[in-house]
């Protein structure tokens, strides 16, 4: 089942279940957060997980780095007020489907010719804060807040 459009989203940060005046913590917490603006494009395909039966299609990011720096410092500052580092490794990509009963031999052929998919860059000047509602037909992100990224002269940051 493919993820809509307008559902597509790159997680930095996975919170889980949060109680009402918490959601207000979050929120302030996130907004010390100072990051410059950076330019990203999607590259590559693959699947969660790397063994056993695939669950997740996915794209990577490129660069990463300045992503990987963005989810730190959330990372940190979510930290401060007792929500939990995540103990997994950070491995920043698009969910493009969730896979179930999916044929392996089309997925095969799928990955073998979108292997070297490359989008033209595009400016990353916010990150949001979610909420998620779970669905029969899959989950539903609803913006509950966004943060500006520092713009240099206008320009989001060069890679």
């Amino acid at each position: 089942r493919s993820v809509p459009v307008d559902q597509l989203h790159l997680t930095l940060k996975f919170i889980g279940e949060v109680e009402g005046s918490r959601v207000l913590d979050i929120q302030e917490a996130l907004l010390d957060i100072v990051r410059p603006a950076f330019s990203l494009c999607l590259k590559g395909v693959g699947t969660f997980p790397p063994r056993g039966l695939p669950r997740i299609l996915w794209a990577g990011v490129d660069p990463h780095e300045q992503v990987v720096a963005l989810r730190n410092a959330i990372e940190r500052k979510l930290f401060e007020i007792d929500i939990p580092r995540e103990r997994q490794k950070f491995s920043p990509h698009l969910t493009l489907a969730r896979l179930k009963n999916c044929p392996i031999r089309r997925l095969q052929e799928f990955l073998a010719g979108n292997a070297m998919l490359r989008t033209a860059e595009f400016s990353v000047e916010q990150f949001h804060l979610y909420k998620s509602q779970l669905t029969k037909s899959g989950a539903i992100h609803t913006i509950l807040q966004s943060y500006p990224l520092k713009v240099a002269n206008g320009q989001p940051e060069k890679r």
